[in-house]
């Protein structure tokens, strides 16, 4: 059932689915919504950025088909102990089928949407094996007009902590190219057909590109893994650029 006043759409999915170490992240079950139809968005924001939204996507890696749930958390400080552990942030849990969960700090902040932290957890896990941490924050999404134009390159760069569990924590400056490929291609998912802004983004060793539709969010990836949207619910009081 959905929560009163909420929107849900797309296609029925089966619920699925950081600096120095640290077990502060409490895991809890997720709790899937029904939802059926096509819909094709054209207004409003292009990730959609409130606590209690939601998107279940399809995920495909060697040959291998799960499914993830993503969730937005409330606010709460970042933690850990990298510099910016006292920043407050939105609580994410991206849930898989498999059982392993993977838990971030990311917030709004101005155009932008940011990941200061993570933490990754096997299945029936309470202890994470590992974390990644930010400074500053990496960037998940740049909303902005300038950043949303095709052709448009920019490069992002932060000091990236890594430590798994039992091992020494180490840092390293990383740099990300930005891309934006398209501001309308069509791109059909499970959950619909949809025009989307895509953009690519390039590191050190791999490059990943995104599908982001207005009033929806991110509805494909590709990279390591392919994403496919299944089906989403948002808060009716969801505002981004």
């Amino acid at each position: 059932m959905s929560r009163p006043g909420w929107r849900v759409l797309g296609l029925v999915g089966l619920l699925a689915t950081g600096c120095g170490l640290a077990t502060d992240a409490t895991l809890e079950p997720g709790d899937g919504s029904e939802g059926g139809g096509e819909v094709q968005e054209t207004q409003g924001a292009l990730l959609p950025w409130a606590e209690g939204n939601r998107w279940t996507y399809r995920v495909t890696e060697a040959g291998e088909v799960t499914e993830k749930e993503t969730s937005v958390g409330a606010l709460e400080a970042v933690g850990g102990t990298g510099p910016l552990r006292e920043t407050r942030a939105h609580r994410v849990t991206s849930r898989k089928s498999t059982g392993a969960v993977t838990v971030s700090w990311q917030t709004l902040t101005g155009e932008r949407v940011v990941r200061y932290r993570e933490q990754s957890f096997d299945a029936g896990a309470t202890t994470a094996k590992d974390e990644e941490g930010w400074n500053p924050a990496k960037l998940h999404v740049d909303l902005s007009a300038a950043h949303t134009v095709k052709g448009t390159s920019w490069v992002e760069i932060y000091e990236e902590t890594k430590q798994k569990a039992g091992k020494a924590a180490s840092t390293e400056t990383t740099r990300d190219l930005w891309t934006v490929v398209s501001e309308a291609e069509s791109v059909t998912v499970p959950a619909g057909t949809f025009s989307a802004l895509v953009l690519r983004k390039t590191g050190t060793s791999k490059t990943k590109t995104y599908w982001f539709v207005r009033g929806v969010g991110k509805v494909k990836e590709t990279g390591e893994e392919t994403e496919e949207l299944l089906r989403y619910e948002l808060a009716p009081t969801s505002q981004t650029p």
